[in-house]
């Protein structure tokens, strides 16, 4: 009922408003032979996706053809009496993108016609956003594993934290930086609608099938003013139905007795097998068409991915997705369109880790269930020179994460816990714990353009709208025996013997937030003959909140953790952005084929639920204290009360375990009032949202027909990030002077600090005033179009990303290490920990060459400097609870950013055969070779120091793996 309610308030508010459709365009300029603008040409538009479009030039010439889907074959046919008819055949079109031509017509005494064939310009003259439209040919015509995340890697200048060899990857979300980006600032959006996962911000809220989709967008840099932030922008644009029945068939497979074996023998002697692919099946089929000619079309999309992958460590990790979805479009008048539209996603995956496959066991892994759903409504309209559009999207997302020992015992004390040993490297055992979550939101849009020409000297194209967002979720945690187990062993702390146990006590993990986005902005895109201003101004107001929400006690110590009663709680803060943005675009020789591009935009972030986070007084309850088996209690592995204990940080003697002055940590409660459900954490009175900078200088250049380069400056500075610091109960705050050197760790040569008072009451929030990172690169990319049997896209970058502290810190644990040295974001969650993304340069290639007989052959080559090494070792720190670490190089000293994995690179290749079966069907027989070297590379090591396998291989690079495929285009 929830969903229905949901949909039909969104088809309802579709009626009532208008969204911006950054849909594609065609833009054109019509002319005499003497440069005069004609008014009064008939334009003609047709295509195989839309009712035919009809309009007549402005007094200044100008034809707008707006809110087209992406497509090759559009056919332009202008007319004026006294001159030639000219028609343009085989425009492309793609989305996000304006094709602007200017388009001479020739006098003529007698009716004659002129027909010009597939020369629509590859630069957008207008456009500054840095980025890539993926097309339909290279989705579904190059040698990768058809998932977004795989597609990013081919993306100039992109970071993924995982390397993916013919899908063995494809069951998992990976972590994506680009250019200097906040990874939690990216989107994801279908035909232009948001639908990021405000729970997990940078995702995508469900697996989507990529062989579904016609296009995908990704912008990288100068967003413009419809994106809230300066991360990645990602959208998918679905296929749609057209004036003839058309579809897709299409199976890949993969198996083990395809593929080699390059674990080298090193790893194969300490237990590793070969890593890999126990079998694949991709397959699926697409179809749409039209209900009426002109006046109505339908699509449906359904597709399988049956992922059957092996790590490392000879453990199974497979994985069952199902997407699929139908669409409605509608001509209800010649300027009124609608569309409705359904997405399906399901994932079921059995064996999925939280740390990687290499550092827990077997019985510590997750099975995922939970299928979710999309709903999208829009409707555009045009009025004169005013086009308005509505969007509105629903998504009704969520997961569940079981343990494959099964759900743990609610209630109880008893194990198996959910034990890691820390020393001398972490391992993981026992039950992991029980997640899940339901995730919805709810997203509508209102904007429109407005164009005016001859205004104050240009012509003008208004962008205007508002946005909305609002969303849920409720998500629970349980671990067996209310507890999780840390060992530790430091032979130069002061734990007797060097190593002592840590049970984290913890009550049920249970919440309920909300989160509202509203979002308005205006831009100018004013032309002036050669010189394009862009002028736009965004402002953004979000905010969370804690929903009314019961939690049970805890089993372990319930006066301090007992059951409460959590009402609804209004947030007490909220992020208000101002972001503007501003760019200049200059023809420098009038043709388009030309072009200086400089922008300057300031970003805010999203926050999602992190406000309600921040202030819910029952987020996450712990306790931690010391035990000893068997002192108090039985020594038979299961945690008693008698066998806990606080400890004395001058002497390391146990102490009361009900004095809360002795535990190692405790947070989120006062244990002097612990059913007080007052607000803990607070924020400081001008908290803000943090900050992007950004300035990019391009130079675009179509170098012939189809084939374009440019060269780009890039220049991003993140500032006024969120800087958390302690407090204690009576609300004085940790300072530096509370940090005194306690030991100098012989390994890396740096300080080792101990803390005179305990600061783990509450939270305080609030921006580094000093603190910033910069990213600065140089980037060349060439992009060739198909055409003359032959496309490409090739890029190289060089960049520099580095951290400065600029005296913002509290604990000087590591500043010495961090500050100056490079960013590089680590992995986290979606299986795999420890990867710490960042490469100085990068060289990306791919393309399709068509030869004679119906065979093509295309290829995928990525090359980059090794990702970062963070090598560590594990020490007490006295006054605060369990082992920390000292980050350094094994030869003493070090900044991040020193030590590297070797440098990367891997080849992929494809032989194609094309049978035609008719005018506009073929049958594809294709054969792809992925990692075709059988290459071994390093993708993640051993970084603690004092292991005996210190720099040893964690994780390699998965064989070489054939696939062998079909697909039927009709």
């Amino acid at each position: 009922m929830k969903k229905f309610i949901g949909f039909m308030c969104m088809l309802i508010l579709v009626g009532a408003f208008a969204f911006s459709q950054e849909f594609g365009s065609i833009k054109i300029t019509v002319l005499d032979a003497d440069g005069n603008s004609l008014p009064g040409v008939s334009a003609t538009l047709t295509g195989p996706k839309i009712a035919p479009m009809t309009t007549v030039s402005s007094a200044g010439g100008s034809i707008r053809f707006l809110s087209l889907a992406g497509g090759s074959d559009y056919t332009l046919k202008l007319e004026l009496t006294g001159f030639k008819t000219h028609i343009q055949e085989k425009i492309a079109v793609s989305f996000g993108r304006d094709v602007i031509m200017n388009i001479t017509l020739e006098q003529a005494a007698l009716e004659e016609q002129v027909t010009v064939v597939g020369q629509s310009p590859l630069i957008d003259a207008r456009r500054t956003q840095v980025g890539v439209n993926i097309t339909s040919e290279t989705l579904m015509s190059l040698p990768t594993a058809r998932n977004p995340w795989v597609l990013m890697t081919l993306m100039p200048g992109m970071l993924v934290d995982r390397e993916d060899v013919g899908g063995n990857e494809g069951g998992q979300q990976s972590s994506y930086y680009g250019h200097g980006g906040r990874s939690g600032d990216a989107t994801w959006s279908i035909d232009g609608g948001n639908i990021t996962d405000n729970s997990a911000l940078g995702a995508a809220p469900a697996y989507v099938n990529i062989a579904s989709y016609d296009e995908m967008q990704i912008n990288y840099g100068n967003n413009d003013v419809r994106s809230q932030t300066g991360g990645v922008q990602l959208n998918l644009v679905a296929k749609r139905g057209g004036n003839a029945y058309a579809g897709t068939f299409y199976m890949d497979v993969e198996d083990k007795a395809w593929q080699s074996d390059n674990v080298p023998q090193a790893l194969k002697d300490v237990g590793y097998t070969a890593a890999g692919i126990d079998r694949v099946y991709l397959y699926g089929a697409n179809f749409g068409g039209y209900l009426v000619k002109d006046k109505a079309w339908f699509y449906g999309s359904w597709g399988v991915q049956d992922i059957n992958a092996i790590e490392l460590t000879g453990d199974a990790a497979n994985t069952w997705l199902v997407s699929g979805y139908a669409r409605l479009d509608f001509q209800i008048t010649p300027s009124t369109r609608f569309n409705a539209f359904y997405e399906y996603d399901n994932k079921k995956k059995w064996n999925r880790t939280n740390w990687g496959a290499e550092e827990q066991a077997p019985e510590t892994m997750w099975n995922q269930i939970g299928p979710g759903g999309l709903y999208k409504g829009e409707i555009d309209q045009v009025i004169g020179n005013l086009y308005l559009n509505l969007k509105g999207i629903y998504t009704d997302g969520g997961f569940e994460l079981v343990p494959v020992n099964g759900r743990p015992t609610r209630n109880v004390t008893t194990g198996p816990y959910l034990t890691r040993v820390h020393s001398p490297s972490h391992y993981a055992t026992g039950n992991i714990d029980d997640y899940g979550t339901d995730r919805n939101q709810l997203n509508l849009n209102f904007s429109g353009n407005y164009f005016a020409e001859g205004l104050l000297g240009g012509d003008h194209e208004f962008k205007f709208g508002a946005d909305y967002v609002t969303s849920t979720v409720t998500t629970f945690d349980f671990y067996q025996g209310n507890l999780t187990l840390h060992y530790y062993n430091d032979p130069e702390s002061g734990w007797p013997g060097g190593e002592h146990w840590e049970a984290w006590l913890l009550r049920d993990y249970i919440i309920n937030y909300d989160f509202k986005r509203y979002s308005a902005f205006i831009q100018d895109t004013a032309t002036f003959g050669r010189l394009t201003l862009n002028l736009g101004l965004r402002f953004d107001h979000e905010t969370s909140g804690v929903s009314a929400n019961s939690v049970p006690a805890s089993p372990w110590f319930p006066t301090y953790m007992p059951a409460l009663e959590v009402p609804a709680i209004k947030a007490p803060v909220a992020w208000k952005t101002f972001s503007p943005r501003l760019s200049l675009v200059y023809d420098i020789t009038g043709d388009g084929k030309n072009l200086i591009k400089l922008s300057a935009s300031r970003y805010g972030s999203q926050n999602g639920f992190g406000f309600a986070s921040h202030f819910n007084p029952v987020a996450w309850t712990e306790i931690d204290m010391w035990w000893q088996d068997g002192v108090g209690g039985a020594a038979d592995g299961t945690v008693q009360a008698g066998e806990l204990y606080g400890v004395d940080w001058d002497t390391y003697l146990p102490q009361d375990r009900n004095d809360p002055n002795y535990w190692l940590w405790y947070g989120y409660f006062d244990p002097d009032d612990p059913t007080s459900l007052s607000i803990k954490n607070d924020f400081a009175t001008d908290y803000k949202s943090p900050r992007l900078d950004e300035v990019n200088l391009s130079f675009e250049k179509e170098i012939f027909a189809d084939f374009a380069g440019r060269v780009e400056l890039i220049y991003k500075r993140s500032s006024h990030e969120t800087w958390t610091q302690w407090r204690n109960s009576a609300g004085t705050f940790d300072t530096q002077a509370n940090y005194y050197v306690a030991s100098v760790e012989p390994i890396t040569g740096y300080n080792n600090y101990g803390r005179t008072a305990r600061y783990t009451y509450s939270k305080y929030l609030l921006n580094y005033p000093n603190r910033y990172n910069e990213y600065k690169a140089v980037q060349l990319v060439f992009t060739k179009r198909l055409s003359k049997k032959w496309m490409m896209d090739a890029s190289f970058t060089l960049s520099d990303w580095k951290d400065h502290y600029k005296g913002d810190y509290i604990d000087p644990q590591n500043l010495e290490y961090y500050d100056g040295g490079v960013v590089a974001p680590g992995s986290g969650g979606s299986g795999l920990t420890g990867i710490y993304v960042n490469s100085r340069w990068q060289f990306k290639l791919d393309g399709l060459y068509q030869l004679p007989a119906g065979f093509n052959v295309s290829g995928t080559f990525v090359a980059r400097e090794g990702y970062v090494l963070r090598s560590d070792v594990l020490l007490s720190r006295p006054g605060i609870s369990g082992s920390q670490y000292i980050f350094g190089s094994p030869d003493g000293g070090g900044k991040f950013g020193d030590q590297r994995l070797p440098n990367f690179w891997m080849l992929c290749l494809r032989l194609e055969k094309i049978f035609k079966t008719g005018e506009s069907s073929y049958v594809a027989l294709s054969a792809d070779a992925f990692n075709i070297s059988n290459s071994a590379h390093a993708l993640k090591q051993q970084t603690r120091m004092t292991a005996a396998n210190f720099g040893e291989d964690m994780r390699i690079l998965n064989p070489r793996l054939f696939r062998f495929g079909i697909r039927f285009n009709f």
